[in-house]
């Protein structure tokens, strides 16, 4: 799922009996959805796939067809309703799913993933040539992992957690999940690792690394809302607790998204999957300065 302006959009997925590749926006400002494109008309039905979007676009990525895991990106036009094949990369490119799927100034970024091993590279496609690039990085990089948040701040790619290696039950079990917050500059290439123990308060509580992320205290914000209601935001329990300065625990298989709150930008990040295979229901933000 993913959000342009006040309607977010939704693609595929599955149940106990086939996958899907319906597609369907919601308009959050009258409570009303709208089936775009209906089944066997769009790209092709999946789950476990990524989605992203500019203002103009929304893209589908990889994922797993009733088949195979598949490596093929398509591009929704909003303002023409209509689906295209973007083009294929090349056959160094494994097949995948649960990767981060991004969109930083104009190019879409495919960030790890997952195809019966947790895959450590990046490509990048340009919509204007049509064409893939890997992308090779240095600096603090994350180790090969999938089904991590992911959010865009500015033109950083924000990462946090993720699973590393895949439980002998698969997607049954918890598999080995990890913890982190990691950046990486898109202009430079560079990682960095962005929650560093010892570090965050050396400069009156704040940090700036080598990417330019000025770190506020290194540590997420949890927001204690009442996710039992149709705004979340504006059903806060208790007013002098909505939030607390703490630590996520390891975990996989998030909701994320970019976000701004109170004029701060940074990455949303809802539930997911724990160490212990149970779920989380937390919300946490990931504030930059």
């Amino acid at each position: 799922m993913v959000s342009v302006g006040t309607n977010l959009y939704v693609f595929g997925g599955r149940d106990a009996v086939r996958k899907y590749n319906a597609f369907y926006s919601y308009d959050t400002t009258k409570n009303v959805w709208k089936l775009l494109t209906p089944l066997e008309e769009g790209p092709t039905p999946r789950s476990f796939h990524s989605m992203a979007a500019d203002d103009k676009n929304v893209y589908v990525f990889g994922g797993v067809s009733s088949t195979t895991r598949v490596k093929t990106l398509d591009v929704y036009n909003i303002a023409d309703k209509k689906w295209k094949p973007c083009a294929t990369p090349g056959e160094a490119f494994s097949i995948r799913g649960g990767s981060g799927l991004e969109v930083v100034n104009g190019k879409v970024w495919v960030v790890y993933g997952f195809n019966n091993y947790e895959i450590d590279d990046i490509y990048c496609y340009d919509p204007v040539g049509d064409k893939w690039t890997k992308v090779e990085t240095t600096g603090e990089q994350p180790s090969g992992r999938s089904v991590f948040a992911s959010a865009v701040v500015g033109k950083h790619i924000v990462i946090f957690g993720g699973e590393v290696d895949m439980d002998p039950e698969a997607h049954v079990g918890p598999g080995q999940l990890m913890d982190g917050t990691f950046a990486l500059d898109t202009e430079t290439l560079k990682w960095e690792r962005l929650d560093k123990l010892g570090v965050e308060k050396e400069v009156e509580g704040t940090t700036s690394g080598s990417s330019g992320l000025s770190i506020h205290l290194g540590i997420p914000t949890l927001l204690d809302v009442d996710l039992s209601i149709g705004n979340p935001f504006g059903g806060h329990k208790d007013k002098k607790k909505e939030e607390k300065q703490v630590t996520p625990e390891i975990r996989g298989w998030t909701a994320s998204t970019s976000a701004t709150i109170n004029g701060k930008k940074g990455l949303l990040m809802h539930g997911g999957k724990a160490q212990t295979n149970d779920r989380f229901e937390d919300l946490f933000f990931y504030e930059f300065q």
